[in-house]
């Protein structure tokens, strides 16, 4: 368990220093004699020595010198120094060396066991220390490891809410991942509207390129400027750019690294987006940020590779102002929402609305057009489930002619309260369906033969063009243009196996001008020509 060395220049000293212990006693597995300096330092130069014993007067270098060295080259080595003179001069020195103890000879053997007895339990102490120490530096690496992905989730759970904005808290949270926030610190929230690949990218194929434009986003857009660079929860790309309080305005860097990355984009990953900047803010208003950027982005139907800086004032809306009763479009996506269960989205597309109308003036008509607005969708819904308002105390109670809002400015909550009881009415009956992928799965056939774009299939279920790839590919695990491909395929097959049509006719058809494109396209996915197919059929 310990090694110790024993250094004499007398022989028959060290017989009585090895001999007259019970080394084993005390847990010593190996013993190493020697009769001068040089011979010790073999020894500890080779070995791991736990106890040296040592006498100070040897011929050529003394004990002393052994002692320097040992507290230079071998820290961790406990020494105990023996000598024939009371002088205190020596003991100072060694002590001054860093000896755990000086006895003086003619050694005591029961003196020395209990000196080497408390070294040992020293050294095991010390042990210990360095094990924890290892640990400790082990953990601490891997903690700087996960560091990013601790900020990320921070900013996550800031911007989904689900984290509190009260000072103590966010403070502890912030250090627990490395972050430094200070009461005058502000930040601009920047979100990366992916508009469209160059090439047709499969699910994951664009999972991957995402993660490489976020790369990216981090070399170039933070380019002289801190801040993180993430994807939340709804699958956004977004960054965070961090104004400390001694900074002056970083908006002129900004857009010229906004633009920089724009162009890079399209240059290396071959790929259009616009960028949304929000205002300058401070941490409360964080989130606020983020519904301003979003809904920027999602009421962006007609300018694409775009730098949206903020307005001049904060948070002043970029658009016109809806009206106060909101558009058959708007009602039409919430109820598509609804279909889908997406609680969470839905509550921030409401709260989102109403914050856009803030400025708005509510008349006792407008009033009245929004409750029934909310109603008819509510009913049209249960409907097409074949379900009843009965069906949920909670909802009947809602809607019941008695608890209709009075005031516009508690229509926001009963809205939200009322489109949530629905949404859990659908979810317990198991009537919750994949409404936009149905939708938009019914839009592709009917135009097999003619180019579809994003945004006349995100027209068609009044959705943002990048939030309907998001949402699409979440359902499905296919990319929109992945589903072009498969609906294209699949009537390929039906027309091979139930019509005589030419390969010619059939690739017209499902939109494909080139036989050549159209072959090799269904023989990847198929494995064989439509030829072979069709002839394999036949023999079927």
């Amino acid at each position: 368990m310990y090694k110790i060395l024993i250094v004499d220049d007398q022989y028959f000293a060290l017989l009585g220093l090895q001999q007259g212990v019970n080394w084993s006693v005390l847990g010593v597995t190996h013993i190493s004699l020697a009769e001068n300096v040089d011979q010790a330092l073999k020894v500890l130069r080779n070995n791991t020595i736990d106890l040296l014993i040592c006498d100070i007067e040897m011929p050529g270098s003394s004990g002393l010198d052994l002692l320097a060295w040992v507290e230079q080259h071998s820290p961790y080595t406990l020494t105990i120094m023996l000598t024939c003179h009371a002088d205190f001069e020596y003991a100072q020195r060694a002590i001054h060396h860093g000896a755990f103890h000086y006895l003086l000879k003619p050694v005591d053997y029961e003196q020395l066991k209990k000196v080497a007895s408390d070294a040992f339990a020293e050294v095991g102490r010390q042990k210990e220390q360095k094990k924890f120490e290892a640990l400790m530096q082990d953990y601490r690496r891997k903690w700087e490891h996960q560091l990013p992905i601790l900020v990320e989730r921070f900013w996550q759970d800031i911007l989904s809410q689900r984290a509190s904005l009260l000072p103590d808290s966010l403070q502890r949270s912030a250090q627990t991942c490395g972050l430094s926030i200070k009461p005058d610190d502000r930040y601009i929230l920047v979100l990366f509207g992916l508009e469209q690949w160059k090439d047709n990218l499969s699910a994951r194929d664009e999972a991957i390129m995402e993660y490489a434009l976020r790369n990216l986003a981090g070399e170039l857009l933070l380019l002289e400027l801190e801040g993180v660079v993430f994807q939340d929860h709804t699958g956004l790309n977004l960054a965070i750019v961090y104004v400390r309080s001694e900074e002056t305005s970083i908006s002129s860097v900004l857009n010229h690294n906004c633009r920089q990355f724009l162009n890079e984009c399209e240059r290396l990953l071959q790929c259009s987006l616009s960028i949304y900047i929000s205002p300058t803010v401070v941490l409360p208003e964080i989130v606020s940020a983020y519904t301003y950027v979003t809904e920027r982005e999602q009421h962006n139907l007609t300018r694409s590779r775009q730098v949206f800086m903020p307005a001049s004032t904060p948070m002043e809306k970029s658009m016109k102002q809806l009206q106060a009763v909101a558009p058959l479009s708007l009602f039409a996506e919430w109820s598509t929402i609804m279909e889908l269960g997406e609680l969470e989205e839905l509550d921030r597309r409401v709260k989102q609305w109403f914050w856009s109308n803030e400025g708005n003036t509510w008349t006792k008509e407008s009033h009245h057009q929004f409750i029934h607005g909310i109603l008819f969708i509510i009913h049209t819904i249960l409907a097409q489930k074949g379900l009843s308002i009965h069906k949920s105390a909670e909802l009947k109670s809602l809607i019941d002619k008695e608890s209709y809002p009075k005031h516009s400015d508690a229509l926001q909550q009963w809205t939200r309260c009322c489109l949530k009881a629905t949404v859990r009415l659908l979810t317990v009956s198991n009537k919750v369906s994949s409404a936009v992928v149905t939708k938009i799965r019914h839009y592709i056939r009917s135009r097999l033969n003619q180019e579809i774009t994003r945004e006349e299939m995100a027209a068609h279920v009044y959705l943002n063009p990048a939030y309907l790839s998001r949402l699409f590919k979440k359902e499905t695990g296919l990319s929109l243009s992945d589903a072009i491909i498969q609906e294209r395929i699949q009537e390929a097959k039906r027309l091979l196996e139930e019509t005589e049509y030419k390969i010619t006719d059939i690739a017209e058809r499902i939109g494909y001008t080139s036989l050549g494109s159209f072959s090799n396209l269904f023989k990847r996915i198929v494995s064989v020509t439509p030829q072979q197919y069709r002839a394999r059929k036949k023999r079927d």
